[in-house]
């Protein structure tokens, strides 16, 4: 058969399903029902990520006005206008460095936040900054590793990954099958047409019209309400967007063109089908969480805590002159006072300075082991996530929302230096009984977060659409070889 043929033949077919799909009302449900879908897992993520930018900006805004007052207090302090107390005192060093400045890191939302909730809703996106010890602000919850938050909110990826699957098996499972049970298999045949065209038209009509409705409508809404997801690396996080989801699509697809190439009945072949889908999407995922357990467990938290605790006795110890200081301020107020660009530090506020100083530095091995296995567990979701395509699905679209386990794990590594240089600010002045100035009390650190290059993200991004490819076309390339040998008529 000439490829002029081919081509021709390949065009009536599809032509030929798309109307058989829209004349039963098999496509305008389906099509109505994934847009539907789309557009409420859509809502969901903007609503989320709404939420989350208006607590970082509160956040922000509570900052920018604890300095505005501190300034006013500190100018009136230094003037000899205000009554002293040590704790809201911002000439007193460790006042400041305490919960008195309100300074907090934040991690943004990238524009396209509302594609995958992912990681956001179990991992924080501000610190509050002090001197407190990192083991009592930063690992207070229980640490994940990158899968167990798979099947969270019902969002656009929890649509992607759990629920296109089965739109598509409920459009193909019988693309052959249903030919040849109700005997029109044989009749097409009379016709000089290959199986292998039969199937590949079938299959991409039915492709085409999904991916008709799933891919322009997240990027039509992002565009018209969000003008931040206009720009050059939005645009094309959102083409890697719509790769990622049609090489996902691309997969089930090709999966039951081999299914159906075996030549069994319609309800084998959805059995078949939905087995198959429970096994790469809820039961292999699982399987895989406890394999990256089992290699690279996370230290004890109950380690962590013991130790927490052995150290900070081990301080109170070392500080219990201090600690045991009278409050002398309450019987004398001018010990509070700035005196020659100096004050006196009360002994308990230095012994707590000191204190949670101690406690990072011995535990900082054991945290730093955390870090370390959170990323070898993600090191390790790379090498093996190729064996489900669920998860490599549901990390690219992670890794597009900015959402992803990397980014947080950067997030606290950078709040971890910023704490580590807003106590080495404030350790000279507190321990010299230094007064703050109005000069330094500008001159605080401010927070600034560093993104992760666009490039680095879209690459991780492409190299996951890239293995949904090519096991997709391994599949597909199985399918028709079987499909060019077998008698399925």
């Amino acid at each position: 058969m000439s490829q002029h043929t081919t081509a021709s033949t390949f065009w009536l077919i599809f032509r030929h399903e798309l109307t058989i799909l829209t004349r039963d009302r098999t496509l305008p449900i389906v099509a109505i029902l994934l847009a539907l879908m789309v557009l409420g897992g859509l809502f969901v993520g903007i609503t989320q990520a709404q939420q989350r930018s208006a607590m970082i900006a509160e956040v922000t805004a509570h900052s920018e006005r604890r300095q505005a007052n501190n300034e006013k207090t500190l100018q009136s302090v230094l003037d000899g206008k205000q009554a002293l107390v040590p704790f809201g005192n911002p000439a007193n060093p460790a006042a400041l460095a305490g919960n008195l400045a309100g300074r907090h890191t934040t991690l943004p939302n990238l524009p396209l936040a509302a594609l995958a909730i992912g990681q956001s809703d179990m991992v924080p996106n501000y610190y509050r900054i002090s001197y407190l010890s990192k083991v009592q602000f930063m690992y207070d919850t229980e640490i994940e590793n990158p899968w167990n938050l798979l099947s969270g909110h019902f969002d656009l990826s929890f649509v992607i990954t759990f629920v296109l699957p089965l739109l598509v098996i409920g459009l193909s499972f019988n693309m052959l099958s249903a030919e040849r049970e109700q005997g029109t298999l044989r009749m097409l045949f009379a016709q000089p047409m290959a199986l292998t065209t039969l199937v590949a038209a079938k299959a991409s009509a039915r492709y085409l019209a999904l991916l008709a409705i799933l891919l322009p409508l997240p990027p039509l809404v992002l565009l018209t309400l969000f003008p931040e997801t206009r720009t050059a690396d939005s645009l094309l996080f959102m083409a890697l967007w719509a790769l990622v989801v049609a090489s996902y699509t691309l997969f089930w697809f090709a999966l039951a063109a081999l299914v159906n190439a075996f030549g069994r009945t319609s309800s084998s072949n959805a059995l078949i089908m939905i087995s198959g889908w429970t096994f790469l999407v809820l039961i292999l995922p699982i399987v895989m969480n406890l394999v990256v357990g089992a290699i690279s467990p996370a230290p004890s938290r109950t380690e962590l805590a013991s130790r927490t605790r052995v150290v900070t006795a081990d301080a109170l110890r070392e500080y219990e002159d201090m600690y045991s200081t009278d409050y002398r301020y309450a019987s004398d107020p001018e010990t509070l006072t700035v005196k020659d660009g100096r004050i006196k530090v009360p002994a308990r506020m230095r012994a707590f300075f000191l204190a949670k100083q101690r406690v990072d530095v011995q535990v900082e091995p054991l945290l730093n082991q955390f870090d370390h296995q959170l990323l070898e567990q993600q090191k390790l979701v790379d090498t093996i996530g190729f064996l489900s395509p669920a998860i490599l699905v549901n990390e690219a679209l992670n890794l597009v929302a900015g959402n992803d386990s990397r980014r947080f794990l950067a997030f606290k590594a950078q709040t971890e230096t910023f704490h580590n240089g807003w106590r080495a600010f404030f350790a000279p002045k507190i321990a010299t009984d230094q007064a703050t100035t109005l000069a330094e009390m500008a001159a605080l650190p401010v927070w600034q977060w560093r993104e992760t290059a666009a490039d680095t993200t879209s690459w991780r991004i492409a190299s996951r659409a890239a293995l949904l490819l090519l096991v997709s076309a391994i599949i597909a390339i199985i399918a028709m070889r079987r499909l060019r040998r077998g008698q399925i008529v």
